[in-house]
């Protein structure tokens, strides 16, 4: 059986991980699949993990363990650690998948890297692949005409079977702390429902700390970093999960919430991941409020319900490792 082995953040907190360690558990039928850790919880520990990887890969290759590294990459930092294991597959003839996770890697592409970027991407027995479509019009200058596009798979996290919405709106945002993500954004949002007279919460991870400072009785809860029960329970109990991050490479807080059977509202940056524009919000608090409340309505809700059901088909975890198994097998022959 062939062996593919993946490279990234895979013990670190994050969508990254969240889609290497399902990658890892799914792998295209007569693959098998395992992971090197690229990344530490501090810089000591990043780079330790990183030189621990080139090891392991090197002590890989030379045993024959490993048929294709798929290498899971974002901009800035991360892009010249995962460029060292690159070259050492080019050197030793393995071939690589280049996973593009980044929300931003069209900037980092525009700036000093650009070039390398295009460079690394054209080697010959390397394919890339990035989350959305939209990407391969955002990069089109610096990644191959040939590039592939694999949705993020989840599995759903809750059973929402018996969820009805209540007199209250009870909005949930699942993200790590920081500042593009829109934690004080989203309390905003709940102040502007205040003001049009709608009972609304909000619960949010990532932070341990967030409150109104309009209104101090808005019921905020910030719960920091939770465990997959507490986010199956929390995706449960949720009428919403809100989205406002500035960019994304494709949300898996947002694909996990469709998947489960959530509604999700989101920014313009993840309008192709949720793919229902209806539940795409304006760049102001007043306008995600205004959505929130339209889409509280019990028939509205019930439509947008089948609408996400019907598009978070695309994030099946069958439909990802097919697209993969045919990308390694390209790699192979």
């Amino acid at each position: 059986m062939r062996r593919v082995v993946h490279f990234g953040p895979a013990n670190s907190p994050g969508g990254m991980a969240t889609v290497i360690k399902t990658l890892n558990r799914n792998p295209p039928e007569g693959w098998e699949a395992g992971i090197i850790p690229t990344h530490g919880s501090s810089l000591l520990g990043t780079i330790k993990s990183w030189v621990f990887a080139m090891r392991r890969l090197k002590l890989a290759i030379s045993k024959g363990e490993i048929d294709i590294a798929h290498i899971h990459v974002t901009h800035s930092i991360s892009w010249i650690r995962k460029r060292s294991l690159m070259k050492i597959c080019e050197k030793m003839g393995v071939p690589t998948v280049i996973h593009i996770h980044s929300g931003k890697f069209d900037r980092f592409c525009s700036g000093w890297f650009g070039s390398s970027v295009k460079k690394e991407l054209q080697v010959e027995k390397r394919a890339t692949v990035v989350l959305e479509e939209r990407w391969k019009g955002l990069l089109r200058k610096w990644i191959p005409d040939s590039s592939f596009v694999v949705f993020n798979p989840s599995n759903a996290i809750g059973d929402r079977k018996n969820h009805k919405l209540g007199d209250k709106v009870r909005l949930l945002l699942l993200s790590r702390k920081n500042e593009i993500k829109g934690h004080d954004f989203s309390i905003g949002i709940i102040e502007e429902l205040h003001r049009m007279g709608i009972n609304a919460s909000l619960t949010m991870t990532g932070t341990t700390s967030g409150s109104s400072k309009k209104f101090p009785d808005l019921e905020v809860n910030c719960l920091g970093w939770v465990s997959e029960e507490e986010k199956k329970e929390l995706v449960e109990e949720a009428d919403f999960l809100i989205s406002p991050s500035e960019y994304e490479g494709s949300s898996m807080s947002v694909i996990e919430a469709m998947v489960s059977g959530l509604p999700c509202i989101v920014s313009e940056a993840s309008r192709e991941t949720v793919g229902v524009s209806e539940l795409v919000a304006g760049k102001n608090t007043e306008s995600w409020a205004k959505a929130i409340i339209r889409c509280s309505n019990s028939e509205k809700y019930d439509d947008l319900l089948e609408k996400i059901r019907l598009r978070s088909s695309i994030y099946s975890i069958e439909r990802c490792r097919s697209s993969l198994g045919e990308i390694y097998e390209s790699l192979i022959v």
